[in-house]
């Protein structure tokens, strides 16, 4: 059933279209200079903090914290629509998710790497590391999901 949805034409257009979005911003925001790169992450902590300590959350969050989840969760969805783009192409789960893992770590080294054209920005070997792991926990998920609801009974 899952896969006849994610297989409609039109359904795959917009997984497309929601993949090259996210990898236009994932670029774009490794373009920021150093300065304006930390200047967006310290609005956005200040705001968070704000609401986390309306819950009585205290100040748990760090700007390089924030700056990783960051990372990770562009990954994370980054992944979870790059195996979408394979599965509209009729592939099955394990397949989605080998043929993602390649993709998604040469889209984190590009992205590393495009950081030695941004000012005061330097690649680092660990944000790699943190994009890749967004990126294979979701594909992973989306497998695991995917496996196990082949091998459950049709209860209908």
């Amino acid at each position: 059933m899952m896969n006849a949805f994610i297989r409609q034409p039109a359904v795959r257009v917009i997984i497309f279209a929601l993949t090259a979005f996210m990898l236009f911003f994932i670029f774009f925001m490794s373009s920021f200079n150093g300065d304006d790169s930390s200047e967006l992450s310290s609005s956005l902590l200040d705001v968070i903090l704000q609401l986390l300590s309306r819950f009585g959350i205290g100040e748990i969050l760090t700007e390089h914290m924030l700056r990783k989840l960051a990372h990770f969760t562009e990954y994370f969805v980054l992944g979870s629509l790059i195996f979408g783009d394979w599965a509209g192409f009729g592939l099955k789960a394990k397949r989605c998710f080998v043929f993602s893992l390649p993709l998604g770590f040469l889209i984190a080294c590009l992205d590393e790497m495009s950081q030695f054209l941004s000012e005061g920005r330097t690649p680092m070997v660990k944000d790699v590391f943190i994009d890749f792991s967004g990126f294979f926990i979701a594909c992973l998920i989306i497998t695991l999901i995917c496996c196990k609801y082949r091998k459950t009974p049709d209860l209908s």
